[in-house]
């Protein structure tokens, strides 16, 4: 029943490009098939023209000529038909923008430093130091202790009683001079008078780690008296 000053009226909704072509076809009364062997154009590109799947058929080139075609087969305006194409083509790629938009501005969110991650970041740091550190010690302490001597040099020729025993090594390291224990500063440096004989004296230096690893080194060094010369 229509209220009274009312009539009924139809409301037509506009066709896709996808529909305008079925239906067409259908109204031919041909399938995809038969429209293939009539217009030389592959079934699967006319069923992607008429389910709009567009990323199934080739470039634009081919694509509105296989479109230009098929309409005149349907007995459609192929300008129209084409210009269809073309307008929901581009209308499609709209989403496809934004949701590249979206991933990119979460891209680079991600990127933002938040405190939480630096307390990670930092953390990891100073765990890999940690490690590092702990490994060159176990190494060092492994290690044979370095020992460089400044006096006396080899095969040293003295007239003096009394003469300096300097040098360096690691630090923490247990240095003897003719095995007697001499005070070791802390940054490895080390210092001694000893007393010299008449004649040839032979001086023992050795430096000995935590580890049990030692570094020895011997010198040569001739006391001569003026006395002796003068004989």
């Amino acid at each position: 029943m229509v209220a009274a000053g009312f009539s009924k009226r139809l409301i037509r909704t506009s066709l896709t490009l996808g529909d305008k072509l079925r239906r067409a076809r259908k109204r031919k009364g041909v399938d995809l098939i038969e429209a293939e062997l009539d217009t030389k154009i592959r079934a699967k590109y006319l069923e992607a023209l008429e389910r709009e799947d567009f990323d199934l058929l080739p470039n634009d080139i081919y694509t509105k000529g296989f479109i230009t075609a098929y309409a005149d087969y349907l007995g459609l305006d192929s300008e129209k038909i084409a210009s269809d194409y073309f307008v929901q083509k581009s209308l499609r790629k709209v989403p496809d923008e934004q949701t590249f938009a979206v991933t990119k501005v979460i891209k680079e969110r991600t990127l933002v430093i938040t405190p939480k991650l630096a307390v990670i970041f930092f953390a990891v740091l100073f765990s890999i130091s940690a490690i590092i550190y702990i490994i060159l010690q176990v190494f060092s302490f492994a290690a044979v202790p370095k020992l460089t001597i400044e006096n006396p040099k080899n095969d040293l020729v003295v007239e003096e009683e009394k003469m300096t025993v300097s040098g360096w090594t690691d630090p923490g390291v247990d240095v003897k001079v003719n095995k007697e224990a001499i005070t070791v500063a802390p940054d490895g440096r080390f210092e001694r008078v000893i007393s010299l004989q008449n004649g040839i004296n032979s001086i023992v230096i050795s430096a000995r780690n935590k580890a049990n690893k030692e570094t020895s080194k011997v010198f040569i060094v001739e006391r001569k008296t003026r006395m002796a010369e003068n004989k």
